[in-house]
């Protein structure tokens, strides 16, 4: 049996009995927009910077690609690879969610999926990584890791 992606993160019975749940997501939104920011005040940006990567060094990649399929079973959103090179990739991360919230809010909100990238990144090549993210006009997101 293939190894599953997540299972560093939660147990793989309870990650296939829970993706059988169709839950509405205002309960995932609202955890992101009001209870993440009245935790983490002015320190939120780094705090979820800091535990994405912590949870990105527990996702197995072997490639660019590796970590779209962990996104989309997070309910993180469509995470598309754009760019491959040499010593940058670039992405797109879309969600139907980013259309109600302000640019500045995704700034400092999806800086748990910048870290999650780079975790994911640095367990797979063996250094740190840096990620720079752009919103934009139709609020997706444009996410550049270089290292």
């Amino acid at each position: 049996m293939k190894e599953d992606q997540l299972d560093a993160l939660l147990p793989s019975r309870v990650a296939a009995d829970i993706e059988r749940i169709h839950m509405p997501y205002l309960g995932y939104h609202l955890f992101r927009e009001q209870i993440t920011r009245a935790l983490l005040g002015e320190s939120e940006q780094a705090i979820l910077h800091w535990l994405g990567k912590d949870i990105g060094r527990k996702i197995p990649i072997q490639s660019a690609s590796g970590v779209v399929m962990p996104f989309i079973r997070l309910g993180l959103g469509q995470l598309d690879v754009l760019e491959e090179g040499e010593k940058r990739y670039r992405y797109r991360l879309m969600h139907t969610a980013y259309l109600y919230m302000p640019p500045e809010r995704l700034l400092r909100s999806l800086a748990l999926e910048c870290g999650i990238i780079a975790g994911a990144f640095h367990r797979w090549l063996g250094r740190e990584a840096e990620v720079r993210m752009e919103v934009e006009e139709k609020r997706s997101v444009l996410i550049t890791l270089t290292y």
